[in-house]
């Protein structure tokens, strides 16, 4: 017997958050604040995406999803503080570039800190799904990892081109910062189809400099690059999937490697992840 009236039964999709973690270079520091504010807050992920500096501290965080292990995160910033993974001076490292070599540093020093310190070997062996994304030096296409040496894909996922070499993978390629093309990464969220998007967004914006110098102004086509591939991906996000957007504010100077800045860094996005968290569940209630 058919029922031509009755209404089709639809299954309601189970809810599924991802974390989504942005490139920044030192400005990645924001993001451990932002974790404590949101393990305070008891919002948890099902699925963590991150790249370049967002990377190292989304596969930190997946392999133990906790406030305990932010706690620890924020000892790993607070060391690099005095010693940053990042070797030499700056003179020596504009020097290294004028002599014909690929990149300001070896990256041996992050390796090393990376060895140190990595709370797993493989990429697979985290609590949660993490995914992370680097820049195929060959195809300038993204490439995604669930699975691998972690030092490895970590390395080259912040291998931000100029700063740090690229990284030779198992798929007998040479990778760099997933960052390079995906510095927001929302589409592979998305392909996770999640029903909330915690977005941890320490991405620098494109801003004019107002000094004309060297540096800033070869910052400005990569960063213009970057900042639209950006709008081209928040454009792609369902309406249908609820987005908690935690931005931090723009930067007030050319560069974003002075790990001095640490400190303030991680306060500064606690504070503006409890404001975002604090409207947000605002919204909720009204």
């Amino acid at each position: 017997m058919k029922f031509p009236n009755r209404p089709r039964w639809v299954p309601k999709r189970k809810p599924k958050t991802v974390f989504v973690f942005s490139g920044g270079a030192v400005r990645g520091a924001a993001q451990i604040g932002m974790l404590k504010a949101l393990c305070e807050a008891g919002i948890k992920p099902d699925a963590i995406v991150g790249v370049s500096i967002g990377a190292l501290n989304g596969f930190w965080f997946a392999c133990n999803p906790t406030l305990e292990r932010v706690n620890d995160l924020e000892k790993l910033w607070q060391g690099i503080v005095e010693d940053p993974p990042i070797s030499g001076n700056v003179l020596r490292r504009i020097t290294s570039i004028l002599r014909g070599k690929p990149s300001f540093d070896t990256g041996e020093k992050l390796r090393l800190f990376l060895e140190e310190n990595v709370p797993s070997e493989d990429l697979k062996e985290t609590q949660i799904p993490f995914h992370l994304g680097t820049t195929s030096a060959s195809t300038g296409l993204i490439k995604w990892w669930n699975e691998g040496p972690s030092v490895d894909l970590l390395l080259a996922s912040a291998a931000l081109p100029g700063l740090l070499p690229a990284v030779h993978l198992d798929d007998n390629g040479y990778h760099l910062d997933g960052g390079v093309v995906s510095n927001i990464p929302l589409r592979k969220a998305i392909s996770l189809k999640p029903t909330r998007l915690v977005v941890l967004d320490v991405a620098t914006r494109f801003l004019p400099p107002e000094k004309q110098t060297a540096i800033s102004l070869m910052m400005i086509g990569f960063r213009a690059a970057s900042a639209e591939l950006s709008r081209q991906e928040w454009a792609d996000v369902p309406r249908n999937v609820k987005v908690i957007h935690i931005g931090l504010g723009d930067p007030d100077g050319d560069l974003d490697i002075d790990f001095q800045n640490v400190p303030d860094l991680m306060k500064e996005g606690e504070e503006v992840a409890q404001k975002v968290l604090s409207e947000s569940l605002t919204d909720v209630a009204n």
